[in-house]
C-alpha cells in the first residue's frame, strides 16, 4: 500500500479548501448579487419616477401633452441607473394614459404579477396638492440576469486568476514545507552510533525546528547511553575477570598439586572469598539491571522517616564500632514519609557503608525539612573527600576510589533515589570529608 506524503496531503488539503471557498463564494455571489442589483435597480426607478412626477405634476395628463413633455426622456433619466426602463402613465382612475411598452409587453407585464418585472410607482400631485395620476417605471428582470451573468463572468475569471496563483503559492509552500521534513527524514535514515555525524540544523523558527532540536538532543543522549554501555562492559569485564583468575588460579593450583598441606585451605579461602565477591557484582549487577527496566516496580507505603533512618543505622553499626567510627544522627524530620521501605533503607546503608570506608572517627547523618516541603538527608564523614573531577565519576558503574568496593553500590543509590523523584549530589564539605546528599519531595 503506497503511503501518502505529508506534502501531498497538505497540498489536498489546501486545494480542497479553495474549492470549497471558491463554491461557497460563487453560490452566495450568485444570490447576493441578483438582490443587490433588484435592489439597486428599485432605488433608481424611483428617484426616476419622482423626477417624472415632478415634471408632470402641473401638466395635463392628456396623450399630447405627455408625448410632448418625455419627447426627450433620456434627459430625465438619472445618470447611475444600471439599465434602461420603460415607462406606464396612468391617471388617478388608474388607466393608463400613456406608455412608451410594447402592447406585448404590456400584457405580459400585467399577467405576470412582478415575477419577470422590476416596478416602481410614483403618485403625480397636481397644485392643490391631490391625486392626479400615477408614474410606474418598469425594468424587465431578463435584462437584469444579463447584468448579472456580466458580473457571474468577471467573477468566475477573478476566480480563475486567484486559483492559478493559489496553485502557484500551494506548490510553493509545499516545497518550503516538506524540504526540511525530508532533509529531517533523510538525516534519521542514515543516523548511526557507529558514525560521527554532524547535527542537523533547520532555519525554521517552528515546530519543525523544535522537531530537530529534539532529534538531536535525542541523538546525543543514545550515543552518550551506548557510550556508557561500552564503559560497563568494559569495567564489568575487568571487574569480573579478577575474582575468575583468582578461583581458576587456586583450583589449577590444587589440581595440579602445585599447592600442598597449609597452602590448599589457603588456596579454599581465597576461592571462598572470591565467589562470595563474585556473586555480590552480578547480584549488584542484576538489581541495578531492575531498578532501571520495567521489571522492578517501587511500592510506595507511609512509613515513620525516624524509623527508616534507625533501621538503616542500625545495620551499619557494628561494622562501623568495628573500625572504631562514631554515627552520630541528628534527624529534625518527624513526618511519615511515602517510600519503597526496603529500597530506601537499602539506599542509606549504601550510603553510610560508603562513609565508613573512608571515615577516620565519626559519620554524621542530618536531616532535615527543605524550603519546598521536601526532605534533605546528608551524610557526611571526616575522611579525605573526594578528589577533583570525582562529583559525577562516583556515581558510574565500576567507579571505585582508593578504599571502593564494586563500584556499583552509589549507582544502585542514585537508581533508588531518583525512582523516589528524588536527586543524589556528592560533594566535598566545607569542613573536609566528603556529603552525599539525598533531596527528596514527600
Amino acid at each position: 500500500m503506497n503511503k501518502m506524503k505529508i506534502g501531498t496531503k497538505l497540498l489536498l488539503t489546501y486545494f480542497l479548501l479553495i474549492i470549497s471557498i471558491f463554491l461557497l463564494t460563487s453560490v452566495s455571489f450568485h444570490f447576493i448579487s441578483q438582490r443587490y442589483i433588484i435592489h439597486e435597480t428599485e432605488q433608481q426607478l424611483t428617484k426616476e419616477a419622482r423626477v417624472i412626477s415632478q415634471l408632470l405634476g402641473k401638466s395635463s395628463l392628456s396623450s399630447t401633452t405627455l408625448k410632448e413633455k418625455l419627447r426627450n426622456r433620456k434627459a430625465l433619466a438619472i445618470s447611475e441607473r444600471l439599465l434602461s426602463s420603460k415607462l406606464i402613465i396612468l391617471n388617478r382612475n388608474q388607466r393608463i394614459v400613456y406608455t412608451d411598452l410594447k402592447d406585448s409587453t404590456l400584457t405580459e407585464y400585467q399577467q405576470s404579477q412582478g415575477r419577470e418585472f422590476v416596478s416602481k410607482t410614483i403618485r403625480i400631485f397636481g397644485n392643490n396638492g391631490k391625486t392626479k395620476g400615477y408614474v410606474t417605471l418598469v425594468a424587465q428582470m431578463e435584462e437584469l440576469q444579463e447584468i448579472n451573468k456580466l458580473m457571474r463572468r468577471s467573477q468566475l475569471i477573478s476566480l480563475i486568476i486567484s486559483g492559478l496563483i493559489a496553485v502557484i503559492l500551494g506548490l510553493f509552500f509545499k516545497r518550503e514545507i516538506t524540504r526540511p521534513i525530508q532533509r529531517l527524514s533523510d538525516h534519521m535514515k542514515h543516523f548511526s552510533l557507529k558514525e560521527s555525524r554532524d547535527k542537523i540544523h533547520l532555519k525554521s523558527n517552528d515546530e519543525l525546528g523544535e522537531l530537530a532540536d529534539s532529534f538531536n538532543a535525542l541523538a546525543g543522549r543514545l550515543k552518550q547511553y551506548d557510550e556508557d554501555q561500552k564503559v560497563f562492559f568494559q569495567n564489568a569485564s575487568h571487574e569480573l575477570k579478577t575474582p575468575l583468575m583468582a578461583i581458576q588460579g587456586n583450583a589449577e593450583g590444587i589440581v595440579d598439586g602445585v599447592v600442598r598441606g597449609e597452602d590448599v585451605e589457603r588456596s579454599l579461602n581465597v576461592i571462598i572469598a572470591e565467589s562470595q565477591r563474585l556473586k555480590r557484582i552480578v547480584e549488584g549487577i542484576t538489581y541495578l539491571a531492575q531498578l532501571e527496566g520495567a521489571e522492578e516496580s517501587f511500592r510506595f507505603e507511609r512509613v515513620s522517616f525516624e524509623e527508616i533512618i534507625g533501621e538503616a543505622v542500625r545495620s551499619v553499626k557494628a561494622l562501623a564500632e568495628q573500625r572504631g567510627i562514631e554515627i552520630r544522627v541528628r534527624n529534625d524530620v518527624s513526618t511519615m514519609v511515602s517510600v519503597d521501605r526496603e529500597k530506601f533503607i537499602r539506599a542509606i546503608i549504601n550510603l553510610i557503608g560508603n562513609a565508613i570506608r573512608y571515615a577516620e572517627t565519626i559519620i554524621v547523618v542530618d536531616a532535615q525539612m527543605g524550603m519546598s516541603s521536601g526532605v534533605i538527608i546528608k551524610i557526611k564523614d571526616d575522611g579525605p573527600g573526594l578528589k577533583k573531577g570525582e562529583e559525577a565519576k562516583v556515581f558510574q558503574r565500576f567507579y571505585s576510589g582508593d578504599e571502593g568496593g564494586s563500584g556499583i553500590g552509589l549507582t544502585i543509590t542514585k537508581a533508588i533515589i531518583e525512582g523516589h523523584g528524588g536527586a543524589l549530589y556528592g560533594y566535598n564539605g566545607k569542613q573536609g570529608g566528603a556529603v552525599f546528599e539525598i533531596r527528596i519531595p514527600l
